[in-house]
């Protein structure tokens, strides 16, 4: 089962629809504990969650942390993260090679790439093959297998 969290969504819900940013790491706790209400037991599969920064103006490193090296490192799950511009990238990587976690990347295409220190990367890319998350296509990328 793929999770969808739309980001953009739950930041309306909690700040009135008055901001698109996520700075401050309360605001970052809300959304992490927004998310993690949303989300279902997982079954035996990988448990994915494909989180949506579409719409998101930007990160700072508090709200990285709280949600994205949160979630990835204290919860049995594979996060893919879309929608990320390169100010989101600014955040999101420094925090993840702090934490030595990866992350999935997923492009508008479909296509998947590990986003994190090399070697968590190569783990997690390992991972979702084993665990048959997603799949290799032509050409040496990856992509989610539909559930």
């Amino acid at each position: 089962m793929i999770q969808h969290i739309e980001v953009r969504a739950l930041l309306r819900e909690s700040s009135a629809g008055v901001y698109t940013d996520l700075v401050t790491r309360p605001t970052g706790r809300v959304v992490r504990e927004q998310i993690e209400r949303v989300l279902v037991e997982p079954d035996r599969r990988a448990w994915v969650v494909r989180i949506d920064f579409t719409g998101v103006g930007c990160i700072d490193y508090s709200c990285a942390d709280e949600i994205v090296a949160k979630l990835a490192g204290e919860r049995p799950l594979l996060l893919v993260l879309r929608g990320l511009t390169e100010g989101h990238f600014e955040a999101i990587e420094p925090v993840l090679a702090g934490h030595g976690l990866a992350v999935l990347l997923e492009h508008p295409d479909g296509s998947l790439d590990a986003l994190g220190p090399a070697p968590a990367a190569a783990a997690l890319l390992e991972r979702m093959i084993a665990e048959r998350v997603a799949g290799r296509l032509p050409g040496g990328t990856f992509a989610l297998i539909s559930a």
